[in-house]
Order: C-alpha cells, then sequence, then structure tokens
C-alpha cells in the first residue's frame, strides 16, 4: 500500500494545482539560507527562488540554516519538527544538504561513531556535532524527509548541494563537488584510518551519488543543482566567479548575483522536469527580485535597510538607462552611500543585473505604504514596500548590561522590570593574568582587558578549535538572555557590546537571537568573519523585536575557527554586552483586567492596581518604580 501511495504522489508531480495556491518549502544550509541585508553580503540561492513562481498560485518557505546538516536539521526542535506543522497536503519540499554533512572533524565519518570512538580512547568529545556519512546516515536521514514529508501528502525534491568554489586544472575539485574520495577518514574495528582515497571512479564517499541513489530507491525527482553549478563556475571562469558571483574570501556562499542565478538555475530544472512548470516564468526582461519587500515590524523612527536586484537578459535595446524613483518615506542608492529619492542605472550588452538600495526611516505609526517605480521605455515595474511601525512613545527604558573584562562572570546591571541570565555550551571562560594579557585596543585607547572565551568540550577547559570550520556550529554559543515581566511586553531598540579576538586573525562570528528554551524564531542579527587580532571592535545592533510578556529573548554570540588545521589558545573575547528596550502593557493602555489571575512576580492589591515585583524593586504596570527593597 505505502508503494502504491508513492508512486501516485510522483504521479501528481507536475499536474494543474486544484486549491489554488500552494507552498514549496526549502530546507537545506547556509548556501540555501535567508540572510539580513543588514548583516552581511552572502546570500542563499533559496531567498530568490519564490521570484521566479507565479505569486497567485505558489509562494516559498525558505527555511534553510546556516551550520545545519541533516541530523541537526531533523533533530532541531526549531526546525524539521516545526516546520511539518506549516506544510499541508500538495505541497512541495526541496531538500538540500550536504556542505556540513561532510563534516569539519569527521571527514566523512558520521559524527555519533566518531564520538564513541574518542569515548573508547580516553580522548576529548568533539564539540562539533555535525557530520554523517555518505552510505549510512546521511542517506538515513534524508529519507525521514521524503517519508515524513509524504505522509502528510507532500511531494518532495531532493536537489543537489551547489559547488564550492575549488577550482583547480581548469576544473572544479573532487571536493568542491562534495565527493570526498581523494581525503577522508573512516573506523574499522574500532581503528580510526585518516587520509583515505579512492580512484575517481569510486563514488562511495560521493554525497551527491548517494543522493541520487536516494531519489532513485524512493521514486523522487533529483534535480543535479551540483553538475549544474559546476558547469555554472567553469562558463564565468575562476576569475569572475570570485569577482561577481562569491563573497569576499569565501569559496562556499554567493552573494547577490550568485544567489539569483543558481536560483534561476533551479528554477529552469524544476521547469523542465515539469515540476509545477505552469507556474514558473524565467524572465527575459527587466524585473526585479524580490517583487515586494515586506519589512514588517519596525520602530518609528529606526532606518530600515532593505535591497532588491534588478535583472534583464535579453533586452532590446542592446544598451540604456533605467530610472528609478521612490516614493513616500523611502530613498534608494545604487551604491549603498548616496541615498535620494531618483537613481538611474546603464546597462550594456542586452544584460542588466544590479543591486537597489533601499532605506525606510518611518515616523508614523501603524500600516506604511510605499514603493520603489522602475521606468525602462514605456514600460515600468513597481515595487511595493510595506511596513507596520510601532511607536515607542509611552514606555519604560529597560536594559541589561554585563560588564565583562576578567572572571568571575559579573550579574547583570539590571534597569526595569526584567530578569536577565548568562549561559553558555561548549565553551569555557578563561581567565586572564591581568598583568600580561591587558594588550587589547580600542581607537586611541591601549592595555584594555577583555574576558576570554574558547572552546570546550566540557564548559571549563580549553578544546582545540576544530580544522576547516566556514559556518557557526548551532551547540557552541555564549547566551545573554532577558525576561519580560509576566504582564508586560519588551521592545528591544539596541544590542551593543565590545568584542574582539586573542591569539588568532581568523576569529568569526554571527549573533543570532531567538526564543524560550527552543530557541525558535531565530535570526541572524550580526556577522563577523577574521576579525584583527586584539582589536577592540564594536556592535552595535538596532532590531526589531518584541519579548511577549513573561517571554524569553536569548541573544546568542556563535563561534567558528576557520582555519584549515585544529587550533588551541584562540579566543573570542569580550569587554561588556548590553540589552537595551522599553517596556510597553500589551494591546491598549490600562487594558489589564483587576481580575487578572496571579502569577510569579505579579500581585493584585484590593483596589485592582496590577503591580510586578521582581529583583526587589516593585513597579506599576507602565514600569515606574514605586518600592526598592
Amino acid at each position: 500500500m505505502k508503494k502504491i501511495i508513492s508512486i501516485l504522489m510522483t504521479a501528481m508531480i507536475g499536474l494543474p494545482l486544484a486549491n489554488g495556491a500552494v507552498k514549496v518549502h526549502t530546507i537545506g544550509d547556509s548556501t540555501m539560507a535567508e540572510y539580513d541585508e543588514n548583516t552581511t553580503d552572502k546570500r542563499g540561492w533559496g531567498m530568490y527562488l519564490g521570484s521566479f513562481f507565479d505569486p497567485a498560485f505558489v509562494t516559498v518557505n525558505n527555511r534553510g540554516k546556516s551550520g545545519a546538516d541533516t541530523r541537526s536539521f531533523y533533530t532541531g526542535a526549531a526546525y524539521w519538527p516545526s516546520m511539518k506543522s506549516q506544510m499541508s497536503a500538495g505541497d512541495y519540499l526541496i531538500i538540500q544538504f550536504a556542505h556540513n554533512d561532510e563534516g569539519t572533524v569527521t571527514n566523512g565519518m558520521d559524527n555519533l561513531e566518531y564520538a564513541e570512538y574518542c569515548q573508547a580512547k580516553g580522548l576529548p568529545a568533539p564539540t562539533d556535532t555535525r557530520g554523517t556519512n555518505p552510505q549510512t546516515t546521511y542517506r538515513d536521514f534524508l529519507r525521514l524527509f521524503i517519508d515524513e514529508a509524504r505522509e502528510l501528502g507532500v511531494n518532495p525534491i531532493l536537489v543537489g548541494p551547489i559547488c564550492r568554489k575549488y577550482f583547480s586544472n581548469g576544473n572544479i575539485r573532487r571536493n568542491g563537488q562534495h565527493d570526498l574520495g581523494d581525503k577522508f577518514s573512516k573506523i574499522e574495528n574500532g581503528v580510526l584510518y585518516e587520509n583515505q582515497s579512492l580512484p575517481a571512479n569510486d563514488s562511495s564517499m560521493s554525497y551527491v551519488h548517494a543522493m541520487r541513489e536516494v531519489a532513485k530507491e524512493k521514486n523522487v525527482p533529483f534535480l543535479n543543482l551540483t553538475e549544474a553549478t559546476r558547469q555554472m563556475y567553469l562558463e564565468y571562469g575562476e576569475a569572475q566567479c570570485t569577482q561577481l558571483l562569491f563573497c569576499n574570501g569565501d569559496n562556499t556562499h554567493t552573494n547577490a548575483m550568485g544567489g539569483n542565478l543558481i536560483a534561476r538555475q533551479a528554477a529552469q530544472m524544476m521547469k523542465d522536469a515539469g515540476i509545477l512548470a505552469e507556474h514558473i516564468n524565467i524572465p527575459t526582461s527587466i524585473t526585479a527580485n524580490p517583487t515586494s519587500i515586506e519589512i514588517g515590524e519596525t520602530y518609528s523612527g529606526v532606518a530600515q535597510n532593505k535591497e532588491f536586484l534588478l535583472t534583464g537578459f535579453g533586452l532590446e535595446p542592446a544598451s540604456g538607462t533605467v530610472s528609478l524613483h521612490a516614493t513616500g518615506a523611502l530613498t534608494i542608492s545604487t551604491d549603498k552611500e548616496n541615498y535620494d529619492k531618483t537613481a538611474s542605472v546603464d546597462y550594456a550588452g542586452s544584460t542588466l543585473f544590479q543591486k537597489i538600495y533601499v532605506r525606510a526611516i518611518y515616523e508614523n505609526a501603524g500600516e506604511n505604504k510605499d514603493s520603489v517605480v522602475v521606468t525602462f521605455g514605456e514600460n515600468s515595474v513597481s515595487v511595493p514596500v510595506t511596513a507596520s511601525v510601532i511607536s515607542l512613545e509611552g514606555g519604560s527604558a529597560v536594559s541589561a548590561t554585563w560588564t565583562v573584562n576578567a572572571k568571575p562572570m559579573p550579574e547583570p546591571e539590571i534597569t526595569g522590570p526584567i530578569s536577565a541570565a548568562f549561559t553558555m555550551n561548549n565553551m569555557a571562560y578563561i581567565d586572564y593574568n591581568s598583568s600580561s594579557k591587558n594588550y587589547f585596543t580600542d581607537g586611541e585607547e591601549t592595555g584594555l582587558t577583555l574576558g576570554r572565551f574558547h572552546n570546550s568540550a566540557d564548559g571549563s577547559s580549553r578544546t582545540p578549535w576544530p580544522a576547516g570550520e566556514i559556518d557557526e556550529n548551532a551547540s557552541r554559543y555564549l547566551d545573554f538572555a532577558i525576561t519580560a515581566p509576566a504582564a508586560m511586553e519588551v521592545r528591544i531598540t539596541k544590542i551593543s557590546m565590545a568584542i574582539g579576538a586573542d591569539g588568532t586573525s581568523t576569529m568569526c562570528y554571527h549573533i543570532n537571537t531567538g526564543f524560550g528554551d527552543g530557541f525558535t524564531g531565530v535570526k541572524t542579527i550580526a556577522e563577523r568573519q577574521h576579525m584583527a587580532n586584539r582589536v577592540v571592535e564594536h556592535a552595535d545592533i538596532t532590531p526589531t523585536l518584541t519579548i511577549p510578556a513573561g517571554e524569553t529573548l536569548h541573544v546568542r554570540i556563535l563561534p567558528w575557527h576557520d582555519l584549515g588545521e585544529e587550533k588551541d589558545s584562540k579566543y573570542i573575547c569580550l569587554r561588556s554586552v548590553k540589552i537595551e528596550g522599553q517596556a510597553f502593557e500589551p494591546g491598549e493602555e490600562g487594558n489589564l483586567s483587576p481580575t487578572l489571575p496571579s502569577r510569579e512576580g505579579v500581585k493584585i492589591l484590593r483596589d485592582g492596581v496590577l503591580l510586578i515585583e521582581q529583583n526587589g524593586v516593585v513597579y506599576n504596570a507602565q514600569g515606574m518604580v514605586l518600592i526598592r527593597k
């Protein structure tokens, strides 16, 4: 019976949509993920896929996750389990993994198998929990995604991972195509064998071959985007790939042009395979990508920076000028420096590819709608920009400050009716000898001391940083958390810290936010690659984050050491961390009921006045201090 259902589901792919719009869900790693234009120049190809579908029939839910392998995405509560609740019968699921399944320490071994080996040999446990084997666990997790999607009536599609930009002798190297056959590790009969190799015609260590085999076994479509991107890179050549398609100094992650071209290629492959073909449009005229910009919630008076791509292929006439103008609260720029209400872009060779930067500063609370209008000849394209603007008037200031500079970790200094805490995972706080280690510089200031944090398997002593890390490890972090009071919501207006690296110039980090014990709703709000050694940098971030009453926001710093070999005595360092915001009564002012049930930190007096008691301070519902104990 299961086989019959599988055949019927496969046969349904490409048929006209019976009930209107469906969703195409995408799962994968950082090469597919969403990125904030204010944070980094990385762009996952999943960000652009939706622009090649007819939005009246198809929307894209891109859930690519930086640092994810198949196991961590499947088991992470904020990822596959939560995503299944978003999928409906008739939807489609694109699955692209391999970059992190190859592992940084494991080199093709399954991480759990390697961890068992380390335990048996009395070696430190690996702090990087990523890594699957292409013959075993990689295939197993692909099967789980397929089977569980089909149980929901969803159509799975396997997509080969995009190539890395590993050029050699006019081709992309074997490991750039996700085949570790030239160098891998394995464990046999309790013995670890490293630096193993296989003949070129042996695909046993190829993740792409393994994915293709699972696709045949499960009778699902396989789109070989690995081979398609290999051909694309070769057509551009190494120099042009580096200049046009990839992030600076990065052989894995694409920029806006690279991500857009790969999404275009993926859409074309879907169309050629008959998957949603009648709803896929590969344009040859000038188009904007994305076709609209939804800023979502933003605070009044706070600048929001967004972008879209103007693209055109096979244009007539072969050269010309495109004009743009912005309405309302918007200004635009082509260089991210000079913003105005108007701009123009020249093109030649029948091809246009230009990034347009959009800045929005809203003053009026409520829903705001503006647009950027693109005019070329007698044709025009409008890019709508919408935002829900929140006023910060009337709130009560709250903040939590950790004045980090040496062990022990200080308790936070708290203002307002919030609580705060610090934790860390797979990290150790290593103290300074202040007489010899106060050598950080911050502008003209010298001789500064920062708190040092190191990779750690046990949370107290150093463990060498793994080799070959190119992205965050979700299980290694420093966590700064604040909890809103039980009857007030907190709107975060600023997250700031002084941060640096010690002993290295190849330390990198993400700053992510998420909510609750499950760390849900993850956003990357800052990224830094290759910090200068012993130079203090300042991260000053103005997010739009609202903490619902009684809930907890986590601000996590996730470091990694981008080096091709294992290294010790390399630190990410902090001087201070501060989270600021304003507390508000949820909903309309004075809307709290005097019969609200008692909760922790809340007292209801006999006259119906609601008070909040936290950290020895009593506040009224508007956050005004009434009593200090």
